[in-house]
């Protein structure tokens, strides 16, 4: 009897011809233009002319020195989600996480507003702590002497701002994608919960249902869980888009279509874009499209062997995460200037992630979630030697535009790789004439 197949027989494409393009741009583009109404009509209610009351929550307090005079910023979240900025001259304590009533007026343009607003402030007060609603965050915040070290967990957990001594240290180690909750947790998470469900699947499937799939079903209960960490974290917009292409991938998946297709990450990408204008103006958002569609063309053009062996897997995975490194720094190089060759150590980092992710989650859990806090005290320690370099835009042009020739060419890909080595090795060597 032959072995029953746990994956569909089809290989087609979700979307065909361009009369089938069309219609999708066209239902797109009148739900951004509606989408892109709502945005203009909560802009045109803020105070700007007249001081006005909003409430928000505070997600990162952090100082700033400007002509001698020190003083805070802070990031807000409104209650409508909008995120404004404004300063403080008061010697504030820690409030960070804390929701607060401001009065004063709004100042930015419709096209700031979609990205971040900077809100002139008369006074505010702190609001009332809910405690009921944090004894999660305190369970966190018990278990580590450090708040930094609590805050980095936070961010990992719960979604929130990372604190700025642990941003600056992602950003000269490039770790920004693995400590901000992205796709990237949500694949280590649904490959944890896949080793976890699948043996206990197997034990009732072959007692009481062996016609069923495995895969469909045991993906769908990953997707049900995944869903609740979304709810749970208050639909965060990263965590959001990465749950949204993980279910309509498997849909796909279900439906024996197409997934690992340049058309189908338009599609998610534009989709977003409709839904949530403003992630048109967002670093983040464009990095992770990027990301995947490096991810994309790799897996494009170096496909791995399905008979390979565990040390060949293991190989193949190492080459993956450089190339995307690669691949991806001169566009990191564009929007952010900090360089180092430490950074190299993030795809290490990456490498071990997929089994620290779910180790600290159960050290948490059971209480010993400080374990690791005096090796991450070293790394806070640490003086990183970095430069600046941002990218000039018409590079950047022609790198995205080699880009987009690998999806037709192995050759334009090759390439567009030998162009991400040689700006890395210039890097290096700017980086060897400063120190």
């Amino acid at each position: 009897m032959s072995q029953k197949s746990k994956f569909s027989p089809y290989h087609i494409n979700f979307i065909e011809g361009k009369k089938q393009w069309f219609g999708v741009f066209a239902c797109l583009l009148i739900v951004f233009v509606i989408m892109l109404c709502v945005k203009f009509y909560q802009y045109k209610h803020l105070p700007m002319d007249k001081p006005g009351e909003i409430t928000a929550q505070i997600l990162l307090q952090y100082t700033k020195t400007k002509d001698n005079k020190t003083y805070f910023v802070l990031k807000l979240k409104s209650s409508q989600g909008h995120i404004f900025y404004t300063t403080s001259k008061e010697d504030l304590k820690p409030i960070q996480n804390r929701h607060i009533r401001i009065y004063g007026k709004a100042q930015c343009s419709f096209f700031e507003f979609l990205r971040s607003c900077f809100f002139i402030n008369f006074t505010f007060s702190v609001l009332p702590q809910e405690r009921s609603n944090l004894w999660y965050v305190d369970f966190i915040n018990n278990q580590h002497q450090n708040p930094q070290n609590a805050s980095l967990f936070r961010t990992l957990f719960f979604g929130e701002t990372l604190d700025k001594q642990w941003r600056d240290v992602s950003n000269l180690l490039g770790l920004a994608h693995i400590l901000a909750i992205s796709g990237f947790h949500l694949g280590v998470l649904s490959s944890f919960l896949f080793v976890l469900i699948t043996p206990i699947y197997r034990f009732f499937q072959r007692r009481y249902f062996s016609y069923r799939n495995e895969v469909y079903d045991v993906g769908f209960m990953i997707i049900c869980v995944m869903f609740l960490y979304l709810v749970f974290l208050d639909f965060l917009p990263s965590f959001l888009r990465a749950f949204i292409m993980a279910t309509f991938g498997f849909l796909l998946y279900f439906s024996g279509l197409n997934i690992i297709n340049f058309g189908l990450l338009l599609l998610v990408g534009l989709t977003c874009i409709a839904f949530f204008p403003n992630v048109l103006l967002s670093i983040g958002f464009v990095l992770s499209m990027f990301g995947v569609f490096y991810i994309f063309l790799f897996i494009t053009h170096y496909k791995r062997d399905k008979k390979s062996t565990l040390g060949s897997l293991a190989m193949y995975w190492m080459f993956f995460n450089v190339v995307v490194f690669l691949s991806i720094t001169p566009i990191v190089h564009y929007f952010f200037p900090y360089f180092s060759p430490y950074q190299l150590i993030s795809i290490l980092v990456s490498l071990a992630f997929v089994v620290f992710f779910p180790l600290i989650i159960v050290l948490h859990i059971i209480g010993f979630g400080g374990l690791f806090d005096r090796f991450l005290d070293m790394v806070l320690g640490l003086e990183i030697p970095n430069i600046d370099f941002y990218l000039p835009w018409y590079l950047a042009i022609g790198y995205v535009a080699l880009g987009l020739g690998a999806i037709f060419s192995k050759k334009i890909y090759i390439m567009m790789l030998l162009c991400a080595v040689g700006f890395y090795v210039f890097m290096c060597l700017r980086f060897c004439k400063v120190f």
